[in-house]
């Protein structure tokens, strides 16, 4: 009986122990980006770890031990290791939806440092799509757009051209800018400088998701919102 007990406390404190060693990592990466001052924003990378710190946060991030990261799975950790990124959830789904390479519902150790790197840099642009999304209802109408167009480097002289250059990012004509058309309008034009590896592939593969689909994911995401 008290080895079963000795085992078990043995177990919690190097679980406890590694968790710490994680969150340390995370917050060292996090601090190196903040002392960056470029012009414009840079988002942390995994490029600055090994396949063993890598794999110590994805083990992290992997709670039933099963070798695959779920949604929830992700969402706890973020909460857990990066805290800052955890109330932004439309930036987490879009990363989890663009890392998830093989589209079969999960993260795997090959596809997780590409979900880190996606983490920061949707979490990046969400910041500045907040910032247009005045009314905070997670899209940007005409109005909002108009006030804060300049944010994302666009300068024209009349209310036409501005109109015309809202519809070209509302790809769906929905009449509204949705944080997965300003995602793949930014990286069109690389809004962020520090794009991860593929992700303009991965925007243009979202273009050509039918538009039925899109649609539908249209009136989910309004309905969530209400």
């Amino acid at each position: 009986m008290a080895e079963k007990l000795n085992k078990k406390a043995s177990i919690r404190t190097t679980g406890k122990l590694d968790r710490k060693v994680v969150s340390k990592t995370a917050s060292k990466l996090d601090k190196k980006a903040a002392s960056k001052t470029t012009q414009k924003k840079a988002v942390i990378t995994t490029n600055n770890l090994d396949k063993a710190q890598i794999k110590k946060i994805f083990d992290v991030f992997d709670y039933n031990g099963n070798g695959i990261l779920s949604l929830a799975e992700i969402d706890k950790a973020v909460i857990e290791l990066y805290p800052h990124l955890a109330k932004d959830k439309p930036a987490i789904m879009r990363a989890y939806k663009a890392a998830d390479t093989s589209k079969d519902g999960f993260i795997d150790f090959k596809e997780f440092g590409r979900l880190i790197d996606l983490l920061h840099y949707y979490n990046e642009l969400f910041k500045i799509f907040k910032k247009l999304d005045i009314d905070n209802d997670r899209r940007i109408d005409f109005g909002e757009f108009k006030k804060g167009h300049k944010l994302i480097g666009i300068n024209v002289v009349s209310n036409k051209e501005l109109k015309a250059k809202f519809n070209e990012i509302d790809t769906n004509l929905g009449g509204y800018i949705l944080f997965d058309e300003f995602c793949i309008y930014a990286a069109k034009i690389k809004l962020i400088s520090d794009i991860p590896q593929d992700t303009q592939d991965t925007q243009n593969n979202q273009e050509e998701i039918p538009q039925d689909v899109q649609n539908k994911q249209e009136v989910q995401e309004t309905q969530t919102k209400l």
